[in-house]
Order: C-alpha cells, then sequence, then structure tokens
C-alpha cells in the first residue's frame, strides 16, 4: 500500500511539472508568440488575434502616429522580434513584425494603429450589405470587414437563420429579425443583430448569452442614436416551458458605452429602448445617450442597470468600446418572448 502511494505521489508530481510546461521544452523551442505590444499614448487596451497573428492599437483622433516607439512588447520565451522595440515607426499604416522562435521558425504579426475619426459612424449601418456565410446571410461586405453580427450561426445548425436582409429595392436592404420556434432544447430563438462576434468555441444553445461577445473598439461621445424601424410583437407571450405570461413581447434596441481595462468592464453611458407597441410603418426612433449612472427613476433602469460584476465610470471617461444591441424579443436569452415576433431596423446612426 504504502508503494502505491508513493507511486502515486510521484505521477501526480510528475503530472504537475508537466502541467507547468508551456514554452519551455525539450529541444529548440518553435513558440513565436506576441503576449503584449503597447505604445504610450494609447486610448484603451490593445486587441490581439492569435490565430490571425494580428495587433490593433487604438488611439483618439487627430492622435500624430508617424513616429511612434513601442513602450512595452513581451514575445515567447527564447525568441526574438524584428524592428525591436526601440525602433520607431510610421503606423500611418500597418507594420509587419518577424518573430523568430528559438529553433528559426519565423512568424508575421500585422500590427495596426487604429485612430479614431472625430465623429466616427458603425460601418454598415445602413444594412445594404451582406454576404454569405455558408448557408445563410451575415452583414457586412465579408466575415474579414463585419462588425455586425447576428445568432445565426447557432440557429442554422437545426433550423433556418431567423436574422435576415429585406430588400426594400433600389438597392436598399434591412435587417430582420425574427422570434422563431427552436427544434431541440429551448423553446425559441429571438432574432438579433449587434456590434461583435459569434463565438468560435463549442455552442451552448441553452445560454444564448454565453456564445456571443459583445462591442467593439470605439472611442467617440456621441449624443444618442437614431433608427429605422418596425416591430410587429407575436400573440402568444410565454415564458421558457411554455407557460402564458401577463402582457406581451417587447423589442430591444440599445447602446451601452464602456470603459474595458482586461477583464473589468465600466459603464459610461446608456441609450436603452424596450417596447411591445405594434409599429406597422417604418417609424425613426431617436435616443439620447445618458452618461452617468442610471437612477431608479429612470423608467429603463430595471433592465438597463449594469450587471453583476460591472462598475459605473465617470460620466466624462473615453470610452474604449460600443456595443449596439437589437432583438426581436427582449428576454430572447431566457427564452421568453412570443414565436413570430418581428423586428426590421435601417439606418443606424449616431448623432453627434
Amino acid at each position: 500500500m504504502r508503494t502505491l502511494f508513493y507511486t502515486i505521489g510521484s505521477l501526480f508530481w510528475v503530472m504537475l511539472s508537466l502541467g507547468c510546461i508551456k514554452e519551455d521544452k525539450f529541444g529548440l523551442s518553435d513558440y513565436k508568440e506576441i503576449k503584449s505590444f503597447e505604445i504610450a499614448g494609447q486610448a484603451s487596451s490593445t486587441t490581439i488575434n492569435s490565430e490571425e497573428r494580428t495587433i490593433s492599437i487604438p488611439f483618439n483622433e487627430e492622435e500624430d502616429v508617424s513616429a511612434k516607439t513601442p513602450s512595452h512588447i513581451e514575445i515567447s520565451n527564447m525568441a526574438s522580434i524584428s524592428p525591436t522595440s526601440e525602433e520607431a515607426q510610421d503606423f500611418n499604416e500597418p507594420i509587419i513584425y518577424t518573430v523568430t522562435a528559438e529553433d528559426g521558425s519565423t512568424a508575421e504579426w500585422t500590427v495596426t494603429a487604429v485612430v479614431a475619426e472625430a465623429q466616427p459612424q458603425i460601418s454598415n449601418s445602413n444594412f445594404d450589405q451582406w454576404y454569405d456565410a455558408g448557408g445563410y446571410q451575415q452583414p457586412g461586405a465579408s466575415a474579414d470587414e463585419a462588425v455586425w453580427d447576428t445568432p445565426n450561426k447557432g440557429v442554422a445548425i437545426v433550423g433556418d437563420p431567423n436574422t435576415t436582409p429585406e430588400d426594400l429595392g433600389n438597392g436598399d436592404y434591412a435587417a430582420k429579425m425574427v422570434s422563431v420556434s427552436a427544434p431541440v432544447l429551448v423553446r425559441m430563438a429571438a432574432g438579433a443583430l449587434y456590434t461583435g462576434s459569434f463565438t468560435d468555441g463549442l455552442l451552448n444553445p441553452a445560454d444564448p448569452a454565453s456564445n456571443v461577445n459583445l462591442g467593439m473598439v470605439f472611442t467617440a461621445r456621441p449624443d444618442g442614436f437614431k433608427v429605422d424601424y418596425r416591430y410587429l410583437p407575436g400573440e402568444e407571450y410565454q415564458d421558457a416551458d411554455g407557460n402564458p405570461l401577463e402582457g406581451g413581447d417587447e423589442m430591444d434596441i440599445y447602446l451601452l458605452l464602456e470603459k474595458r481595462e482586461g477583464d473589468q468592464v465600466a459603464r459610461i453611458g446608456t441609450a436603452w429602448y424596450r417596447s411591445g407597441a405594434t409599429v406597422e410603418d417604418w417609424t425613426t426612433l431617436e435616443m439620447d445617450i445618458k452618461y452617468g449612472e442610471l437612477s431608479e427613476s429612470d423608467p429603463e433602469f430595471e433592465y438597463a442597470n449594469i450587471k453583476e460584476g460591472e462598475t459605473w465610470a465617470a460620466p466624462n471617461e473615453r470610452p474604449t468600446h460600443i456595443t449596439v444591441v437589437c432583438t426581436s424579443s427582449a428576454l430572447g436569452d431566457f427564452f421568453t418572448g412570443a414565436i413570430g415576433s418581428e423586428l426590421w431596423i435601417n439606418n443606424f446612426e449616431l448623432v453627434y
């Protein structure tokens, strides 16, 4: 028995030691990652895409990036980088950094300085561009250029996509979202359109919010937004188990401005519209952004307040991210709503 304990103990320490080994191994290392890349004066945190080997660094409007020297670059152990961190670069154009691993293999990383426009708009906010994502349409000229996304990737696995383009004629398209019956696991799937991306990992139909990365890099401070919309709520308002509920389904169109630092999210501004009113004809909705904390007297306080783990930022802070969400069923994440609810939106515009 003692021998067995010694054997198990020895295996445990071997496994623990192996588990701690990341880039150090026998032989020459082939790791050539950039783990951190910072430039003094950048507006918010750097975005690193290790799969595509791209790095995006945001700067405020009118920032001169013609001769910037990186303040900090962290790369894989035993690797080297060229150009070095001491060399100034003209970041008006993307810069290629080559990381050479210990074994001599190389990887090219594209580093881009993104200088904010003075009064930026979110691209493709007229929703006229859609591309084929493999059996369904997605908003944007292509997957690489898209800033708007939908849950179509998850819905299309077991049914038809429920966020689609609608041709209004003369090259004008709107985005149509429909709350549909889900064929497996859950009762319904709400149509939605949002800034951000659908996750690439394992899908979790029981927790739609976990499948979505909301928001995009954004550093301006608009006064509000306006958007054209129509809404037809479905007839039978039910909870996740199909039990009838009082009232009726409601749509959501909202905008959040946030300051993100690592895992910390601080809300700066909020503009949130929730309504169950039938709107048959195209109508223009205009919403002001409230900077600073919401109060209990605000009509949207109950559903628009910050979530657990988030905080409020000072109202005069500069944001790092913007989130815009539109959905045909406001409580769709909880599979509550009316199957058949339909929301159309067109011509989303930030107002300055």
